[in-house]
């Protein structure tokens, strides 16, 4: 995923759960931050951020946070990004959806009982799964976590997933960690320990739970390799200053 009109300034302040200030050209600018994390680690006063330019009479501010600069490696923050991501490689068959052959019907933003999922399709052979994804920002050196706070919305996508798999598709659950050099991904049990039992006991019915590493710039992220998760790995938060 490629972004047009980015530009590179300093972070300068949080205002508000989505309203970031940053110095792009020596001027203080307000940014829009489409993120709904807690993000501490990341939005560090001083780091190196990118943004880009939208220009739409109706907004506020001109601007759209898409990543933060921490250690030497692009933090992706846009919660959008994942699903973008997702949906290039299903539709391009370059994520691969274990024991599906390609290549892969995709539908976006599919509503299944009381939820909607982020994407439905049908493999090759018939078979009709779900995938919903999740983006991960939060990290201690090659591990990463989810969530950064807690999360009923994804609590109920477990659950629903879960359903599913009972109902004859197959389920997935991506979670695309947006920063890169991660080997491994966990669940943060002490932030909201019924994600993972929820998610424990979705893979014991045959979800399938995925995640992969990114790639990542001022101005892109593209999906690495997949790596291994285990919800059970212990996760504990990094001081802002060693990130």
């Amino acid at each position: 995923m490629q972004y047009q009109n980015v530009s590179v300034g300093q972070l300068i302040r949080r205002v508000s759960r989505f309203t970031v200030e940053l110095a792009i050209d020596g001027v203080t600018t307000s940014v829009h931050m489409n993120n709904t994390g807690r993000n501490k680690e990341i939005l560090v006063p001083g780091s190196l951020a990118s943004v880009r330019y939208v220009n739409h009479p109706n907004r506020k501010t001109h601007y759209d946070l898409l990543a933060v600069n921490r250690q030497n490696r692009w933090i992706n923050i846009d919660s959008l990004a994942p699903n973008h991501v997702a949906r290039e490689c299903l539709e391009a068959g370059t994520m691969k959806l274990p024991g599906l052959s390609l290549p892969y019907a995709v539908r976006p933003e599919t509503t299944w009982r009381d939820s909607r999922l982020d994407f439905a399709g049908t493999a090759a052979d018939g078979q009709s799964w779900f995938v919903e994804t999740k983006g991960v920002t939060l990290a201690n050196q090659t591990l990463a976590a989810f969530p950064d706070a807690p999360t009923t919305r994804a609590l109920k996508h477990v659950h629903t997933l879960t359903m599913a798999q009972a109902a004859g598709y197959q389920a997935f659950l991506v979670f695309i960690v947006q920063l890169p050099n991660i080997q491994q991904m966990t669940i943060y049990r002490e932030r909201f320990p019924e994600l993972v039992t929820a998610i424990t006991t979705a893979k014991q019915n045959g979800v399938r739970v995925l995640a992969y590493d990114t790639m990542t710039g001022p101005d892109f992220i593209t999906l690495g390799q997949p790596i291994l998760f285990d919800e059970h790995l212990p996760f504990t938060e990094m001081n802002l200053t060693s990130l």
